[in-house]
């Protein structure tokens, strides 16, 4: 146990030394109400992401998210270099989840028609696959082109939701697959795995998030199981209950279901909060909390071991999420208080 403590005493150090950076309560209230890429970047002042600001960034959206990316995957690969090496574990967590992020970039450009220089300009360094890999996936003309290139790589699955995001014309299902490769993967070796026990018990919550955002999107939408059933990862308990009853239940009968578990009361929460908005989007804040939550939680019960670190990394990455909402709600018409709103929720 003292000696798992010490191989976690300088990365925790670090980390810890990070956390005193992250935003503060005070500078969200007046990031909430910004209506311009210029008013974020003068409240970044003073934090890790200033310095990766350009001048491009004050006046375009997408560049001040590209520079926000940017200091999150600097970060990313600084704390990797000094992981403990029985935690390696971890460090094949934030390299993947940085594929994960660029090839949904790719996927959006080409659902979005953008040029092949704009989808570039969004390519954030710091997964396994190097810029040269997702350069050539930029050449992609259409969806199953790109998918075919990703042949011989840990991602070549992604070709189960081909047919589907044809008919569907949307890219809920690519999307589903490429989550679902991340922590399918990572919660296989997890499993095989001594000594790691929180860790295992964080990517468990993600993996049964993921699960539950697939089965009640389908289920809002009025999907059919066996369109969903490739997407779900079954080395899950918590679908033991819900797939057997999924044709006969309805949105409401199903989150019941879940009465012995702790997403029940915040999924009845979302429930409320769907039925006033009809967003889908209410119970996948719930979930992603309760991610947040075991992180939090783990960190509690592990302080001088990998607590602090996965704790700081959940955190890290909902802040980075929240800042992103603000950026890109300039773009667009929304109502300030909404935005808020969805802030203090998260």
């Amino acid at each position: 146990m003292i000696r798992d403590a010490l191989s976690y005493l300088y990365v925790n150090a670090k980390v810890m030394a990070k956390e005193g950076k992250f935003i503060s309560p005070a500078r969200w209230e007046d990031l909430w109400g910004c209506k311009s890429p210029g008013e974020i970047a003068s409240l970044l002042e003073g934090t890790d992401y200033f310095p990766y600001l350009s001048e491009r960034a004050i006046s375009e959206a997408r560049e001040l998210e590209n520079a926000i990316l940017k200091e999150f995957s600097s970060l990313g690969r600084e704390i990797s270099k000094i992981i403990p090496k029985g935690a390696w574990l971890i460090k094949e967590y934030l390299l993947r989840k940085w594929d994960v992020i660029n090839l949904r970039t790719v996927m959006r450009g080409i659902q979005g028609g953008l040029r092949k220089e704009e989808i570039l300009d969004s390519f954030v360094e710091g997964g396994e696959l190097d810029f040269m890999f997702f350069r050539a996936l930029t050449d992609a003309e259409g969806m199953d082109s790109f998918v075919g290139l990703l042949a011989k790589t840990p991602y070549q699955s992604l070709k189960d939701g081909v047919a589907r995001y044809h008919v569907a014309k949307n890219l809920f299902f690519l999307e589903a697959a490429l989550d679902k490769i991340l922590w399918e993967d990572l919660w296989i070796k997890v499993l095989n795995l001594k000594g790691m026990k929180e860790f295992g018990d964080f990517i468990g919550t993600s993996v049964e998030t993921h699960n539950l955002k697939i089965i009640l999107r389908a289920k809002d939408n009025g999907l059919p199981l066996e369109d969903i059933e490739p997407f779900l990862i079954h080395e899950c308990t918590l679908l033991n209950e819900l797939l057997p009853a999924f044709d006969e239940e309805d949105l409401p009968g199903l989150i019941s279901l879940l009465e012995d578990t702790i997403y029940l009361e915040p999924l009845l929460r979302a429930l409320a909060e769907h039925e006033r908005t009809s967003s889908i989007l209410s119970f996948e804040q719930a979930l992603d909390n309760m991610v947040v939550r075991k992180a939090e939680d783990i960190r509690k019960k592990k302080p001088f071991g990998l607590g602090p670190l996965i704790g700081f990394l959940v955190s890290k990455e909902k802040e980075v999420g929240n800042l992103l909402a603000i950026v890109r709600s300039t773009e667009v018409a929304l109502n300030r208080d909404e935005i808020r709103e969805s802030l203090i929720r998260n």
